[in-house]
């Protein structure tokens, strides 16, 4: 399920169904981890929307094998950055988080 600010992930175009929840969920994920004006990586950190904060328990429950945030954004490296170097310091995991304030405006359609 999903809010419908811009500090969620962006509301997905069609209903989620049993037969494609997974494929649904994964492509979220990508279109979210990929969206840098929601998370991005600026001056040796990852900055992350304040979701991933309120919800930072859930991480932990290995959801793909992943039990921690460092894992998810090793996993997304190449949508989090265009730079090599900054790739591999996400996927050793060597970029701290920081959060930034949550924006409550609505996601607008076409974003």
């Amino acid at each position: 399920m999903n809010c419908a600010s811009i500090g969620c992930p962006a509301l997905h175009n069609e209903a989620f169904t049993a037969p494609q929840l997974q494929a649904q969920l994964d492509d979220g994920m990508m279109r979210f981890m990929s969206d840098r004006t929601r998370n991005r990586v600026a001056d040796g950190k990852i900055e992350l929307g304040m979701i991933f904060k309120r919800f930072r328990e859930d991480w932990g429950q290995g959801w793909l094998g992943l039990r921690k945030l460092d894992n998810l954004f090793a996993r997304h490296a190449v949508q989090r950055s265009d730079r090599p170097a900054e790739q591999r310091r996400l996927r050793e995991r060597a970029l701290s988080p920081g959060f930034r304030d949550y924006e409550w405006s609505l996601n607008a359609v076409g974003r």
